[in-house]
């Protein structure tokens, strides 16, 4: 059965005329109702643009580029009701995307200037003989690919505390949860990293 027109948005991309009153018609639906379905049909037609944009800022880099494009529709999704309609949902939503996805790649930088830190620390103090500097080259490489194959959310913790000096309750303030969820995640997190760094020994 075909579906009524102004309920289904076509896959397409939009262009900005076009844009503006279907995009009021599925938020406000979204509002009211709570139906999820609207809120995805209201994100996938704009993604487009916003992929462009996180290819462009992440130069193509797949997993930074997933990651930061689900930091964003979550922040769509638990800001949305403070849209004020007075202004292009297309607009709105490119700025927000613009604004995560420019937070994601600041994170992405200070992840690298850190783990490039540990390797350089690491190789300063790396001892003279051929055989242990081959074992400590190991060592370092493990140390990093552990790091990096946590989940986001373990690797923001623990940048956050760990590397820039972050207190509990201003990663509470900034994460928007109790000080005592900071500290179990971050305990857990840590908790991660040890374990999978002594499986990779």
């Amino acid at each position: 059965m075909r579906k009524q027109k102004d309920l289904t948005v076509d896959r397409r991309e939009v262009t900005p005329e076009e844009s503006q009153a279907e995009d009021h018609i599925l938020i406000r639906r979204f509002l009211d109702s709570g139906d999820q379905r609207m809120f995805q049909e209201l994100v996938e037609r704009h993604l487009p643009s916003i992929r462009r944009l996180l290819y462009t800022l992440f130069n193509g880099q797949r997993e930074e580029m997933e990651d930061a494009e689900q930091e964003i529709v979550l922040s769509l999704f638990r800001g949305l009701k403070d849209f004020q309609f007075r202004s292009s949902f297309r607009t709105y939503f490119y700025r927000l995307a613009r604004n995560r996805g420019i937070d994601c790649l600041r994170r992405k930088r200070s992840r690298e200037r850190t783990l490039a830190g540990v390797r350089l620390s690491l190789w300063n103090s790396e001892p003279e003989g051929p055989e242990q500097q081959a074992l400590r080259r190991e060592e370092i490489e493990s140390l990093l690919g552990v790091f990096k194959n946590l989940p986001l959310k373990d690797r923001q913790l623990i940048l956050m505390k760990d590397v820039d000096g972050f207190s509990i309750e201003q990663i509470a303030a900034i994460l928007g949860v109790p000080a005592g969820t900071v500290k179990s995640r971050l305990h857990r997190a840590r908790e991660k990293l040890l374990a999978s760094a002594r499986r990779g020994r």
